[in-house]
C-alpha cells in the first residue's frame, strides 16, 4: 500500500479525502498494481487511552451497542488553499447509512465521480453496486454487521473523508475495542460546540495518521465531527495545503425502518459479476497491456534540483554525468516508505561499482525527525533533504515511495510508485537495461505529456 497524493488507496491525504478511497480501489493506483506490501516486523503496538477518553469511548460504545438500529448521514467537506486547484481538489462527498441488526444495512454514497454506489443487505442477500461501471456482486446475507464491513468496496466507502477508523466500530460487536484498535494515544482535548450540542473532543495518534474527533455528550453520545491531520500534499508540481472535516448527522436511533429501505432495484443494464474488485482489475490489465502507466517525467531531462544531505553537502542529481541516478522520495511516516526504502538502498548498493548512484530523498521532515527515525529503525542509505519539497514538485511525486531513475544521458527512463512484492527483480532489471545503453522510455515517446518540465 503507497502513501499516496494523488488519488489512490492507502497512507495519503487523498485516503483521507472525500470520495478517494472508493475510486482508488475500483480505478487502480500504485496500491492496486504493485500488490500488497509486505509489512515490516513490529513489536505489538500499545494504544495508551487516558481513563477521561475511555470512558468517552465506553459510554459511546454501550449506547451504539444497545440499539437494535440506527441511521445517520456522513458528509465529507474538503477544501484546498489554491484557488486554481480548489474546485479540483475541493467539493463535499455524503452517504447514508442504515442499520438494523443483525444483519440488514444499507450504504449509498453519492456523487458523480468513480467511487459512487450502494451496498444492501435485506437480511438475505447482500449487493454491491458500482455507479460507475453499472456492474453489482450479489451473495447470501452474512451472519452479521461486521462481515458485510469488511468487503473491499463497503469498506473503502466507509472511509469517506478518512472516518473509517470511527465507521469501523458502528458495524462491531465490541465497538469500544474497535474503535481502538491499531491507535497509538488517545486523550481528552476539552469540551467544545459542534453547532448547538456540546461534544467532548478527542484527539488521536495512529501510524495511518493522526485524527480529532467530537463525540456528543447528553443522551446520545455519537459522533459528530472527524477532522484528520493533513500534511501538504504534492500536485502538479505544487505543493497545496488542505483540509477535510466529516460530519456525521441526521442520526436517528432504533427508527421503524421499512422492508423497501433495505430494498434495491437495479439500474437499467446492470451487469452481475462475481467481483467487482477482480472485474475492474482485469478490465485494467486489459486497459494497460499489463504494464504500469507511465509517469509524465518519463524521457524527459531530469530536473536540476539542490538536495541537502545531512553533513550539509549539496546533490544535484542533474549534475551527475555519465552516472545512472536513483532517487527514491520518502518520508519517515511513510508505513509503505519503511518497507521499499531497505529494498531499494540494498539493491542500488549492489549496483553501486557499476556506475549507479542512489540518494533516498527525505519529503518536508527536518533534520531532528529523520535522525530520531533513523535511531529506532537503522537506514544503510545516503539521505538528503527536500526541506521545502521542491525537489518533489520538481519530479510529480505524487505518491511515495516513488522511485526514479536516470540514465547516463540524463533522461528519466523510469519511475516505479509504491511498495510491493516484485520491486526489487524490477528495479534490477530496470537498471542492467540502462547500464546496457538501452532506453526504457516508449519508441512513441511520452504521450501523457508533452510539454518539457
Amino acid at each position: 500500500m503507497a502513501m499516496q497524493v494523488s488519488g489512490t488507496i492507502g497512507w495519503s491525504v487523498r485516503g483521507w479525502i472525500a470520495g478517494a478511497a472508493l475510486a482508488g480501489v475500483l480505478t487502480g493506483g500504485c496500491a492496486t498494481k504493485s500488490g500488497p506490501a509486505k509489512p515490516t516486523p513490529q513489536p505489538p503496538r500499545v494504544t495508551k487511552v487516558s481513563p477521561e477518553a475511555r470512558a468517552v469511548i465506553d459510554r459511546m460504545a454501550a449506547f451504539l451497542a444497545g440499539k437494535k438500529g440506527f441511521a445517520f448521514r456522513q458528509s465529507s467537506v474538503t477544501t484546498a488553499a489554491d484557488s486554481d486547484l480548489a474546485s479540483k481538489l475541493g467539493g463535499t462527498k455524503e452517504h447514508t447509512v442504515l442499520v438494523e441488526r443483525p444483519n440488514r444495512l444499507r450504504i449509498d454514497l453519492v456523487g458523480d465521480d468513480k467511487g459512487a454506489g450502494t451496498a444492501v443487505c435485506d437480511g438475505t442477500t447482500f449487493v454491491v453496486h458500482h455507479a460507475a461501471t453499472n456492474r453489482y456482486e450479489s451473495t447470501e446475507a452474512p451472519a452479521g454487521l461486521a462481515d458485510m464491513a469488511g468487503h473491499t468496496v463497503v469498506g473503502a466507502m466507509l472511509s469517506n473523508g478518512g472516518a473509517e477508523p470511527v465507521n469501523r466500530a458502528f458495524f462491531a460487536a465490541d465497538p469500544a475495542a474497535t474503535f481502538v484498535e491499531g491507535l497509538g494515544e488517545v486523550s481528552v482535548v476539552g469540551t467544545e460546540k459542534i453547532g448547538d450540542r456540546e461534544c467532548v473532543r478527542l484527539t488521536v495518534t495512529s501510524e495511518n495518521g493522526d485524527w480529532d474527533v467530537w463525540i456528543a455528550t447528553g443522551d446520545e453520545p455519537v459522533p459528530l465531527q472527524f477532522v484528520p491531520k493533513l500534511s501538504p500534499m504534492q500536485w502538479g508540481g505544487k505543493i497545496i495545503d488542505v483540509a477535510n472535516t466529516v460530519s456525521f448527522d441526521d442520526w436517528r436511533f432504533d427508527p421503524s425502518f421499512t422492508a423497501e429501505e433495505f430494498a434495491f432495484t437495479l439500474p437499467e443494464g446492470a451487469e452481475e459479476v462475481e467481483s467487482i474488485i477482480d472485474s475492474a482489475s482485469g478490465e485494467r490489465r486489459r486497459k494497460e497491456g499489463g504494464r504500469q502507466p507511465i509517469h509524465s517525467t518519463v524521457g524527459f531531462p531530469a530536473p536540476a534540483v539542490t538536495l541537502v544531505g545531512a553533513d550539509g553537502s549539496r546533490f544535484n542529481p542533474a549534475a551527475e554525468k555519465d552516472k545512472v541516478v536513483v532517487l527514491d522520495f520518502w518520508a519517515t511516516w511513510c508505513g509503505p516508505c519503511r518497507v521499499s526504502l531497505p529494498e531499494v538502498a540494498r539493491v542500488c548498493a549492489e549496483y553501486a561499482d557499476k556506475g549507479v548512484v542512489f540518494r533516498a530523498v527525505n519529503l518536508k521532515e527536518d533534520g531532528e525527525t529523520i535522525k530520531k527515525f533513523l535511531e529506532e529503525e537503522p537506514l544503510e542509505a545516503p539521505i538528503v533533504m527536500d526541506a521545502d519539497g521542491a525537489a518533489g514538485a520538481a519530479y510529480r511525486v505524487e505518491a511515495i515511495p516513488h522511485t526514479v531513475v536516470i540514465g547516463k544521458d540524463g533522461l528519466v527512463q523510469a519511475v516505479n510508485v509504491g511498495a510491493g512484492e516484485g520491486l526489487e527483480a524490477k528495479l534490477r532489471k530496470q537498471l542492467d537495461a540502462v547500464l546496457e545503453g538501452k532506453s526504457l522510455v516508449p519508441r512513441t515517446g511520452n504521450m501523457i505529456r508533452a510539454e518539457p518540465f
